[in-house]
């Protein structure tokens, strides 16, 4: 079987019934054998079989970033937009969004969801705690006047009073433990030991993430701004009266921190460059491990 009738073979596979991980496995080391990520129709079958099948999601998600450079370098993001359409509208797939496909704001009532954003937002003030807009919700305020669709959970950070990582880190697990004593929050990330999942909003989760500004008036966001920005760049907040959440003072510049320069073109395939966040966050993270114990 040349790649022409592979390709053809997982679509007709990924149009048809449940497909058993056994005839997956086989399916994706026959793509493995012939892969061609500059190909258009290898990529869009590799990664329909696994949206089909819910596999290899951080992969996954790579690989559509891939794409959607690719497209947007021929001039065809109309190519990956119907593409991306197609596996959602016509298949019924979810897309991935870090380590799992779920159900995105695509699909939900995203008024609803803003307005339990406002009421958390209010809560969390009357924990003295003012949130600010983070990461793909800060996104997608600031791009689309609203929440990406293509995301699934909210994001918020919070300045701490601390000035250093050791406090911070001090702080931030004080903070976590009286949250999740209140009920307002349900534990700290496993994987990250640091971000906070607060209670749902629905079937969508809300992460907390921790900030602070050092002595030098450098803003640092977990996880990713390091320094980059200042005091005023993130005080005072602006408000966004359809949400009720804060807004960094320099709404923009965080996104530059946080997803680069080209961070107005949509990508629903971006990924966070953990590996370096965790380097620039390596002392922040060395005191949480202390302090944890």
């Amino acid at each position: 079987m040349d790649s022409t009738q592979l390709i053809d073979t997982v679509w007709d596979r990924v149009r048809g019934d449940k497909i058993p991980k056994d005839d997956w496995q086989k399916m994706h080391e026959a793509l493995e054998a012939v892969r061609d990520p500059r190909d258009p129709k290898w990529v869009q079958a590799w990664i329909a079989l696994n949206c089909a099948t819910r596999q290899k999601a951080f992969a996954t998600q790579r690989l559509m970033s891939r794409y959607s450079k690719q497209c947007l370098k021929r001039d065809a993001m109309d190519e990956f937009n119907e593409f991306l359409r197609y596996l959602q509208d016509d298949l019924g797939f979810y897309l991935p969004n870090g380590s799992a496909y779920t159900e995105s704001f695509r699909t939900a009532d995203v008024e609803a969801v803003i307005a339990k954003c406002s009421d958390l937002a209010d809560q969390l003030a009357e924990l003295d705690l003012e949130v600010f807009a983070n990461s793909g919700t800060l996104l997608g305020i600031v791009r689309e006047g609203t929440l990406l669709e293509h995301d699934n959970d909210i994001d918020l950070g919070v300045l701490l009073e601390a000035r250093t990582e050791k406090d911070a880190a001090t702080e931030w697990l004080a903070l976590c433990d009286r949250l999740i004593k209140d009920g307002v929050a349900v534990e700290r990330s496993s994987w990250s030991k640091v971000t906070l999942k607060l209670q749902k909003i629905g079937i969508f989760g809300v992460d907390l993430f921790p900030a602070w500004i050092d002595g030098d008036d450098k803003l640092y966001v977990y996880p990713h701004t390091f320094g980059a920005m200042t005091r005023p760049q993130l005080l005072p907040y602006t408000r966004h009266a359809a949400t009720g959440l804060c807004l960094p003072a320099d709404a923009e510049a965080m996104l530059v921190c946080n997803y680069g320069t080209d961070w107005r073109v949509p990508n629903a395939g971006w990924t966070f460059g953990w590996k370096t966040a965790n380097e620039n966050f390596a002392g922040f993270l060395d005191e949480v491990e202390k302090a944890i114990g």
